[in-house]
């Protein structure tokens, strides 16, 4: 529920006035790289499927304008091979980090992005959130070379087509993945008994 949507309800002015003070919160964005799979040894992925790379992305910001999102912003990056044959996601920072990491995202002022990274990789004790594969994921590779992901200590891998382009940023987009601007329900409840006792103080006087 946005504050926007709290106006219309025809809310008291005292309680409307108390929402409009609600601030928005950091907003957390989505890049995504979508190319070919050229061959692959990986459970349930064959040559042709596509291939969706998708980084979560959050450095505090709440726009798209003006933008640096580094290795450090990763929320997670999820590989899903064949629309949902294979996918695996991972969070790096809630493991050891990247275990390279050169260059970052960034945008120019009308929001279009303007740089990718160049080597974000993580091969090294891979925090794994989730995976539908009945393999290990052990690692992955965005750095313009194949094998872009590979499980089973390194002996299973996803080649893609056209590979160097994963680090052009005209091949990547970027968009906001979800804004939180509602406070949790006991904040709301809270605001909305601020308003009412207002709008008593008011009728009493």
């Amino acid at each position: 529920m946005t504050n926007q949507l709290l106006k219309a309800l025809c809310l008291p002015a005292v309680t409307c006035a108390v929402f409009s003070a609600i601030p928005a919160h950091a907003a957390i964005f989505t890049a995504t790289y979508t190319g070919t799979v050229s061959s692959a040894t990986v459970d349930n992925v064959t040559a042709g499927n596509t291939a969706v790379i998708t980084y979560q992305l959050d450095n505090g910001g709440t726009s798209l304008s003006n933008q640096t999102w580094t290795a450090s912003n990763i929320v997670s990056v999820t590989f899903n091979f064949g629309n949902g044959n294979h996918v695996t996601t991972f969070n790096p920072n809630g493991g050891n980090g990247l275990s390279v990491s050169i260059g970052s995202f960034v945008t120019n002022a009308s929001g279009t992005l303007t740089a990718v990274p160049s080597a974000w990789t993580d091969f090294s004790n891979v925090n794994v959130v989730s995976t539908n594969s009945t393999q290990t994921p052990n690692a992955w590779y965005l750095d313009g070379g194949n094998g872009v992901y590979e499980t089973n200590s390194f002996s299973k891998t996803v080649n893609l087509t056209n590979v160097s382009g994963n680090i052009v940023a005209a091949n990547w987009t970027i968009q906001p993945a979800q804004t939180q601007t509602t406070p949790e329900p006991g904040t709301l409840l809270g605001l909305l008994a601020v308003g009412s006792l207002g709008v008593l103080a008011r009728k009493r006087q």
